[in-house]
C-alpha cells in the first residue's frame, strides 16, 4: 500500500498528473475492451441471423408443409346426403353408392322410476337417500368407466370418478360429464339416461360403455366394486354385470363398389374428409351388404377349420422344439446358475478369462481390500465391490465347478444378437477355429485364422467387450452356446408361426360372430323395412386444386424469402466506419443519449461485411434455385425456372426471386401435383432412382426440404462460431476468444494498478524531498537571521 502524498510541498496537482499518465498507460487496455465489445456485437449479429433463419424455417414448416401446400376443394354431387372437404392428398373421385345406416351412439334409459325416502327421486336427492341405497358415511366411493373412443375402439384404461354418499344425484352427473370417461349421464323425472359420447359399435358385440371392477395404475390399485353399484341403484345396468351401455351402431355404406362401415359419420377416406348426412339407396346397399357378408362368412368358415388343423399339426412340433431347447439349455446350464447375481455382476463374470476366474475362486469377496489387491481389471474390481453382501457371500460359497458354470452362462446371457448370429451360423470346424484364436480383440489374429472372410468381417465388427467374452470361452462352451442359440431360434420361429395362427383363428372366430350377427340384422332389415327412403343417383365426390390459393402461398413465400435474402445481403455490404470504435465509459459520460445512439449505429455498422459464413450460406441457398428434381413425375415442371420462378437479373439484388405470374398459373393449372412435388417432395438427399433407363443416386427432396436442409447447415456453421444464448463461452470459437480477452483484461488491470502505485510512490518521494528541502531552507533562514 503506497501512502499518497498530494502536492502540498511542490504545489503541483499530483492527482491530475497521475491521471494523465495513467490515461496513456490505459490505451492498450482500452483497445482490448473495445475489441471485446466489438466481438460481442459481432456474436450478437450472428445470433440475430440465426434467429431470422429459424423464423423463416418455422414459416415454411407451418404454412407450406404442415398445413398442406396443394390446397384442394371438394365438391359433392348431392350435399344433402354426403358432404366433404378435400385434403392435399385427395386424388380421383369417390362414389358413395348408398348409405343404409348412420352411426349412432349407444345409450340406455332407466326403465324403472327411482324413488327416495320422500317420493320420486330428483337431481337434488342425496345418494344416501335413494331408495335401497347402501352408501353411507362421508368416505369416497370410486366408479371406473371405460367407453368407446372416437376411433371406434374401447379405451385401454378406465376413468376413475369419485363420489360420496352425501353427494346429490346431480353432483354425480356433473362429475361423470366433466370427466374424460367418454360418457354422458342425465337424470330427470326419476330416471337415469347414460350414453356414450362417441358413436359406433365395438367388435364382438361388446358394450360401448363398461364398468371396471379394479384397476392398478402407477402402483395404486382402485377397487370400484361398491362404487359401481350406484348405476344399478339408479336403474341402469344390472348387478354383477360390467356391461353398462350397449347398442351403438356403425355407419354402413358402399363406396366405389366396396361395402364398408365406420364408427362415425365423419371420417377420412381417399384424401377426403367425408360426412354422411342421411341414408339413401338403402335397399340396394343392404342387398349388396348381404352379399358381401355372405362372402366374408364363407371365407371365414373355410379358414377356421383349416387353421384348427394347422394348429393341431404344429403344436407337437413346437413342443418338440421347446424340449430340444430346454435340453440344450439344461446341458449347458451346468451346476448352478440360479444365483441372485445382478446383471452387472454377471457381465463382470462374462468378461473373465481362466486366470481371472481362478483369482476369483481364491478371493474373499466380502473383503474390498483383497479385491483391490487382486490382478482383476479395474472394471471387474469396481463391479465386484458394488455387489450386495448376499451376492458376495453366494459367490464365496460356490465351488470352482459351480463358479465356472455360472461364468459360462453369464457369458451366454451377455452375448448380443450379432454375436449370437455369428455363432449360430458356424459349423463345428468353424467353432474350433474360433477357439484357436489367442486374442480375439486383435484384428491381425482374426485375419490370420482359417475362418471365412465373411466371418472375419463379422467378428471384427463386434465391440471389444463382445470379442473378450467370445475369446474367453472354450471350444466346448462355444459349441454348447451354439446349440442353445440354434435350438432357441428354431423354437422361436416355429412358436411364432403357431402364435400367429392362434391369433388368426381367434380373429376369424370373432369375425364369424360379427358377420353372422350383421348378416342376420341386414336380412331382418331388408325383410321388415316397409320404406327404404330415398333412391337417388350415386353421390360423387370430386376434388380440384385451388390454384388461386396456391398462387397466394407461392407469392407469399417468395416475398418472405426475398426479405430474408435482402436482409442478409445488406449485412454483408454494410459500410464499416473504422473511426467509430466502441465508446469508453469516460466518453459516454461526456455525451448525450442521442449522441451515444448515433455513435453506436456507426460503430455497429459493417460487423458482418463480406463475412465468409454469410456469403457461403447465401450462395448455397441461391444454388438450389436452378436444381432440377428428377423425382417429379412431369419433367416439364421439375425446376423452379420451368414454373416461372427465377433469380433477379440484377446482380446487386443478391439472388432474390422473381415470378412470371402467367407461367406459374399455367403450371399449376396444368399439373398441380408436379408443382407440389417440386416444392414439398419428402424424398432423401441420396436416393437411387431410374432416370432415362439408368440408375442414378440423386437428391429427390423438394425445393423447400432442400432449402431447410441448407439453412440448417448455414445455422450450424454460425453456431460453431457464435454459439447460442444458452451456450457456454468455451463451446464456440468467439466465446473462447472472449474468455481469452477477459483473462488479458484482468492481467492489464493488475498491471495498471502496479504502474499507478509506482507513479504515486515516485511523486510521494518527490514531495517528501521537497518538503525536507523546504524545512532545511527554513532552518538556514532562521539561523542566518540571528
Amino acid at each position: 500500500m503506497v501512502n499518497r502524498v498530494g502536492g502540498l510541498a511542490s504545489g503541483m496537482d499530483i492527482d491530475a498528473l497521475v491521471a494523465k499518465l495513467m490515461a496513456a498507460e490505459k490505451t492498450p487496455l482500452t483497445k482490448l475492451q473495445q475489441k471485446k465489445q466489438t466481438t460481442e456485437w459481432t456474436r450478437d449479429a450472428y445470433r440475430s441471423v440465426n434467429t431470422k433463419l429459424k423464423t423463416f424455417d418455422t414459416y415454411i414448416a407451418d404454412n407450406l408443409l404442415l398445413k398442406g401446400f396443394n390446397t384442394k376443394t371438394a365438391t359433392s354431387s348431392n350435399s344433402k346426403y354426403v358432404t366433404a372437404t378435400a385434403t392435399s392428398s385427395a386424388s380421383g373421385n369417390l362414389t358413395i353408392e348408398g348409405v343404409s345406416q348412420l352411426a349412432t351412439a349407444a345409450k340406455t334409459v332407466d326403465s324403472k322410476q327411482v324413488n327416495s325416502n320422500g317420493g320420486v327421486a330428483t337431481g337434488s336427492t342425496k345418494i344416501s337417500d335413494v331408495e335401497g341405497s347402501t352408501f353411507t358415511g362421508t368416505g369416497e366411493y370410486s366408479i371406473l368407466l371405460k367407453a368407446i373412443k372416437s376411433d371406434g375402439t374401447l379405451a385401454s384404461e378406465a376413468t376413475e370418478i369419485k363420489f360420496k354418499a352425501t353427494d346429490t344425484i346431480d353432483d354425480v352427473m356433473k362429475k361423470i360429464n366433466s370427466s374424460n370417461a367418454g360418457v354422458t349421464a342425465f337424470f330427470e323425472n326419476g330416471k337415469l339416461s347414460v350414453a356414450a359420447k362417441n358413436t359406433g359399435a365395438l367388435a364382438g358385440n361388446a358394450a360401448e360403455v363398461q364398468l371396471v371392477t379394479e384397476q392398478t395404475k402407477n402402483g395404486v390399485t382402485v377397487d370400484a366394486t361398491e362404487g359401481n353399484k350406484l348405476f344399478s341403484l339408479l336403474g341402469v345396468g344390472s348387478s354383477g354385470s360390467n356391461a353398462l351401455v350397449e347398442g351403438g351402431s356403425n355407419a354402413i355404406f358402399r363406396v366405389n363398389g366396396i361395402d364398408t362401415e365406420r364408427s362415425t359419420n365423419t371420417f377420412s377416406m381417399g384424401g377426403y374428409n367425408i360426412t354422411l348426412n342421411e341414408t339413401f339407396n338403402s335397399k340396394a346397399t343392404i342387398e349388396s351388404r348381404i352379399k358381401t357378408l355372405g362372402e366374408l362368412l364363407d371365407a371365414t368358415n373355410t379358414a377356421i377349420p383349416r387353421l384348427k388343423d394347422e394348429i393341431r399339426d404344429l403344436t407337437p412340433i413346437v413342443d418338440g422344439a421347446k424340449a430340444d431347447y430346454d435340453d440344450a439349455l439344461t446341458m449347458f446350464n451346468g451346476a448352478n446358475t440360479n444365483t441372485a447375481l445382478t446383471a452387472a455382476g454377471k457381465k463382470a463374470l462374462a468378461t473373465m478369462n481362466t486366470a481371472q476366474l481362478t483369482t476369483l475362486e481364491n478371493l474373499d469377496l466380502t473383503d474390498n481390500a483383497a479385491i483391490d489387491a487382486s490382478d482383476l481389471t479395474d472394471a471387474q474390481k469396481t463391479t465386484l465391490k458394488a455387489l450386495k453382501t448376499e451376492e458376495k457371500e453366494a459367490l464365496n460359497n460356490f465351488t470352482p465347478a459351480e463358479l465356472k458354470d455360472l461364468q459360462k452362462f453369464s457369458a451366454y446371457e451377455n452375448l448380443n444378437s450379432t454375436s449370437k448370429n455369428i455363432l449360430s451360423k458356424m459349423t463345428a470346424t468353424d467353432i474350433q477355429e474360433l477357439a484357436r484364436i489367442t486374442d480375439l480383440t486383435s484384428d491381425t489374429e482374426i485375419d490370420a485364422s482359417a475362418l471365412t472372410d465373411e466371418q472375419k468381417k463379422a467378428l471384427k465388427s463386434l465391440s471389444p467387450e463382445q470379442r473378450t467374452i467370445l475369446g474367453n470361452t472354450s471350444d466346448a462352451d462355444l459349441t454348447g452356446m451354439s446349440k442353445v442359440i440354434n435350438t432357441k431360434n428354431a423354437y422361436d420361429t416355429i412358436n411364432t408361426d403357431l402364435t400367429t395362427k392362434i391369433q388368426q383363428l381367434e380373429t376369424n372366430e370373432n369375425n364369424k360372430i360379427k358377420y353372422e350377427k350383421d348378416l342376420k340384422e341386414a336380412e331382418e332389415r331388408l325383410n321388415s323395412t316397409p320404406d327404404f327412403g330415398a333412391s337417388v343417383p350415386n353421390v360423387t365426390l370430386t376434388s380440384t386444386t385451388d390454384v388461386d390459393d396456391m398462387m397466394k402461398k407461392i407469392n407469399e413465400f417468395v416475398t418472405t424469402y426475398n426479405g430474408l435474402i435482402k436482409d442478409l445481403n445488406d449485412q454483408t455490404k454494410d459500410k464499416k466506419y473504422r473511426d467509430y470504435p466502441p465508446l469508453t465509459d469516460e466518453q459516454r459520460k461526456e455525451m448525450s443519449e442521442n449522441e451515444i445512439k448515433l455513435w453506436e449505429e456507426k460503430a455497429k455498422s459493417g460487423l458482418l461485411r463480406s463475412d465468409s459464413i454469410l456469403r457461403s450460406g447465401l450462395s448455397d441457398m441461391r444454388g438450389l434455385i436452378y436444381q432440377s428434381n428428377p423425382a417429379v413425375s412431369n419433367p416439364k415442371y421439375n425446376t423452379l425456372f420451368n414454373i416461372g420462378i427465377t433469380t433477379s437479373k440484377s446482380y446487386n439484388d443478391g439472388g432474390t426471386l422473381e415470378i412470371d405470374q402467367e407461367k406459374l398459373r399455367k403450371a399449376l393449372e396444368d399439373d398441380p401435383d408436379a408443382v407440389t412435388a417440386l416444392f414439398t417432395n419428402k424424398g432423401s438427399e441420396k436416393e437411387t432412382i431410374t432416370v432415362d433407363g439408368v440408375e442414378k443416386t440423386v437428391d429427390t427432396r423438394g425445393f423447400l426440404q432442400k432449402l431447410r436442409g441448407t439453412m440448417d447447415t448455414f445455422s450450424q456453421n454460425i453456431e460453431k462460431k457464435a454459439g447460442r444464448a444458452s451456450s457456454a463461452d468455451n463451446s464456440y470459437t468467439m466465446g473462447k476468444s472472449l474468455v481469452d480477452m477477459d483473462k488479458r483484461i484482468d492481467t492489464w488491470k493488475d498491471k495498471l494498478e502496479k504502474i499507478e502505485a509506482r507513479y504515486w510512490k515516485q511523486f510521494s518521494a518527490m514531495e517528501q524531498a521537497i518538503n525536507k528541502a523546504n524545512s532545511q531552507a527554513g532552518m538556514f533562514a532562521q539561523s542566518g537571521g540571528q
